[in-house]
């Protein structure tokens, strides 16, 4: 009995050590199906890791337990994913400033794509998102919308669409005006930044926003009269949509959110209240496309990027897209799946009568990162 404890103890200390050293030669270990690699007949396992927006976690994570059930290898060897999620622009920053190394990355959109371009070239030189075939492909697209209870809704649905941003500016900042609007924090939240370009767009009437612009201190007074009706501003998007179907218009008449979250909030026996809850569509918006990149750096080897683009192409299967949209609200990335107003599994059917269409409007241009820090910081100043 004295010989079997013994077993037991140096068991669990060698799986102890064993733990430590993947810790330390693989890095933090995030969620996977199968948390340790492991060493068989076809060596280690390829690990890839995959810093994520956490807007598609429970997708990622679904598609990551098919994926390593169908016994996925490189070179015999089999292939391990660790998803790990978190904010789209705190990946910037961990990568940029505080040595975080990802195989992969997979922000919400190309804002974040973009502020890693530019501030990577800034701080390190060289580049660090290739082009051509190894060029950020999209996962899953889902545009920004507004979300509003029954009668802020008719109030902006009334907004003439050439000059939508500076009606509901002139509503919000009226002096009798109570009206409560919602967007995250731009500092760190991808809607949040995507909220700020739209209203800069709305404000200064271009194409192709330039710093000029983003800087310019009559947008930033303008800004403000419209931050003025913004309660403090939360950092997660899911956040903002929990707390909008928990308080009613106590917290919020109306928010800027992803279309996947406002398909999601119908669906909640809460959205029936106040009027109930309408989707509208800004005559000009931006897409959270879901970007996937593997990264051209020195820590990704070649065995990685082979795996990541396995990957990459099995979240683009059909089956993983049909997932995305009928189960997510996720607009497939991919044109092998197709939305249909008749397809009762599809929430584009199922909800339009709460203002969620097939059709998406024009979108404006997403400008260079300097560009969106330049955007940030009027945002920041504009703050009451």
């Amino acid at each position: 009995m004295l010989r079997l404890s013994r077993m037991l103890s140096g068991g669990y200390l060698l799986l102890a050590l064993i733990i430590t050293l993947l810790t330390l030669f693989v890095g933090p270990l995030g969620w996977a199906p199968f948390q340790i690699a492991t060493i068989g007949p076809g060596g280690a396992s390829v690990v890839i890791t995959i810093a994520y927006g956490s807007e598609k976690e429970q997708w990622l994570k679904a598609a990551a337990e098919r994926f390593a059930a169908s016994n996925p290898r490189v070179g015999g060897r089999p292939v391990q994913i660790v998803l790990q999620g978190r904010g789209s622009r705190e990946i910037v920053t961990d990568i940029v400033q505080s040595g975080y190394q990802p195989t992969v990355v997979s922000p919400a959109s190309m804002v974040q794509i973009e502020q890693l371009r530019s501030s990577w070239a800034a701080s390190k030189g060289g580049t660090i998102i290739g082009d051509g075939a190894d060029a950020p492909r999209p996962l899953v697209i889902t545009p920004l919308v507004l979300l509003a209870w029954g009668e802020p809704a008719q109030q902006i649905e009334e907004a003439n669409p050439a000059t939508f941003w500076k009606d509901i500016q002139t509503t919000l900042s009226a002096p009798d005006s109570r009206l409560k609007f919602g967007h995250t924090n731009p500092e760190t939240s991808n809607s949040g930044t995507q909220t700020l370009l739209l209203l800069a767009y709305g404000y200064s009437g271009s194409a192709q926003l330039s710093a000029a612009q983003a800087q310019d201190l009559g947008f930033r007074d303008w800004l403000s009269g419209i931050e003025q009706a913004v309660p403090q501003p939360d950092d997660s998007t899911g956040t903002l949509m929990t707390d909008m179907l928990r308080y009613g218009p106590s917290t919020y008449d109306f928010v800027t959110v992803y279309e996947n979250l406002a398909i999601e909030a119908m669906a909640s026996p809460a959205a029936k209240n106040y009027g109930g809850m309408r989707a509208i569509y800004p005559p000009a918006t931006i897409l959270s496309d879901h970007p996937y990149a593997v990264l051209s750096a020195p820590w990704v080897t070649s065995a990685q990027r082979q795996a990541a683009d396995q990957f990459r192409d099995f979240l683009l299967s059909r089956e993983m897209q049909q997932l995305a949209l009928q189960q997510y609200g996720f607009r497939p990335a991919s044109p092998q799946v197709q939305i249909s107003p008749n397809d009762p599994a599809s929430p584009f059917g199922r909800y339009a009568a709460s203002g969620i269409q097939i059709d998406i409007p024009p979108q404006v241009a997403v400008p260079s990162g300097d560009v969106i820090d330049a955007l940030v910081s009027t945002w920041s100043a504009a703050r009451p």
